[in-house]
């Protein structure tokens, strides 16, 4: 039969690669935790299922689907009943459950499996006994550099063995697929041979992420919105800090806006002037876009950053650090800029330039647009197809040599 096999307990970006590849005829299966067949293919159970799930179907047809529920199952459960160290054991448990759930079921006429941190082992060593050929997808850094920057919720011992299950899959993988170049660098920088590790970045849905039709003249403070999680590793502080200095020495007015969730106390301290606007769906995300004059994400730890291109493609210019994989999209003075990660001083002078050049800002936007097309999820399909056929290709040569 031939063809791909993708397999992630979860979701992340899986199910776009999975449509990449059915959509060019390439696609084996797609086994995953999450509903992904169209409900009306399947039975009572599963229509129940897809309904209570919070990430939608995708269409794909039943007969390239399979699912098995235990990692999302857990990963509530846990959640919901254990301590965040014992939560994130039985979650790492509950990914190797169905890896192993994977492996024993898997085909023996496929070109590739494609799988995913945490996922992978059981699988990519049948499929290497196998000579099929083993994609690791990472969604993140390198599991060094992840380090640098996190602080482990679990024990020692726990976190020692995550490490040694994610050295081995990337050990078995015969290619890996990053985000973005600055991931791709974590992996070189672990000693990756540069010819195993190839970067596809991300992509996102535009839709309702277009520029205004008829934009109205800045008006009231200068807005900087940071969208995301607000907690240290996207750099919510260091935007606190660099506005609490802007507002001390500028007489422009500046307005800090929130939109999304945010870590407990993170605003109790600040001086700087702050509007959360709580959660927001796509439509209403991209109206606080339009409305802003700049995104700013400085990021201490980010492998891709999608907010950075669906700013843009609404015509918002960005201001990020030099740890946001997404900071490939920028062009300096063009479309936005780019400063050294957890540096406060030139934060604040970046940010004081934008706030004082309002104007230029403004006549950034169709640029910004129009490098930010270039990153859809269609995009990235085409991106991704073509390298996988590439892989596969150059491995088959490999093994007929």
């Amino acid at each position: 039969m031939g063809g791909i096999l993708v397999t992630h307990p979860a979701r992340q970006h899986s199910h776009q690669l999975a449509r990449a590849l059915f959509d060019r005829g390439n696609l084996h299966g797609y086994w995953t935790g999450v509903p992904a067949a169209e409900p009306n293919t399947k039975g009572p159970l599963y229509k129940l299922l897809a309904r209570l799930s919070p990430q939608p179907a995708v269409g794909l047809p039943a007969r390239v689907v399979r699912h098995n529920y235990l990692v999302p199952l857990t990963w509530r459960l846990a959640g919901a009943m254990l301590s965040s160290p014992r939560a994130v054991a039985l979650r790492h448990w509950a990914d190797a459950r169905f890896d192993d759930w994977a492996a024993q079921r898997l085909p023996g006429d496929i070109q590739a499996v494609v799988c995913y941190e945490n996922a992978a082992l059981d699988t990519f060593r049948v499929a290497r006994e196998r000579g099929i050929t083993t994609i690791l997808d990472a969604a993140s850094f390198h599991y060094a550099w992840q380090d640098d920057f996190y602080e482990p919720v679990e024990g020692d011992d726990v976190h020692e063995a995550i490490n040694e299950r994610k050295k081995e899959e990337i050990q078995h993988a015969d290619h890996i697929l990053t985000v973005s170049e600055l991931a791709r660098e974590s992996y070189l920088d672990a000693g990756v041979a540069p010819s195993r590790v190839t970067s596809v970045p991300m992509g996102a849905d535009l839709s309702d992420f277009v520029p205004a039709d008829n934009p109205s003249a800045a008006d009231g403070p200068f807005t900087f919105l940071f969208a995301g999680h607000a907690g240290r590793r996207k750099g919510a502080d260091l935007l606190l800090e660099a506005s609490e200095n802007l507002a001390d020495t500028s007489e422009l007015d500046h307005l800090l806006q929130f939109a999304g969730g945010y870590d407990d106390g993170l605003f109790q301290q600040t001086t700087a002037p702050v509007e959360t606007l709580g959660f927001l769906d796509h439509s209403a995300l991209a109206e606080a876009f339009r409305r802003a004059d700049c995104l700013v994400l400085p990021s201490r730890h980010d492998s891709f950053g999608r907010v950075v291109v669906e700013a843009m493609a609404t015509g918002l210019p960005v201001l990020v650090s030099e740890h946001v994989g997404a900071k490939e999209l920028v062009r300096e003075g063009e479309t936005g800029w780019v400063v050294p990660a957890e540096d406060i001083t030139a934060l604040t002078e970046q940010m004081r330039w934008c706030l004082e050049h309002r104007e230029q800002l403004r006549q950034m936007s169709t640029a910004a647009a129009e490098t930010a097309r270039q990153y859809s999820w269609e995009e990235y399909h085409e991106r991704v197809s073509m390298v996988l056929k590439n892989v596969v290709n150059s491995r088959s040569l490999k093994v007929k040599k």
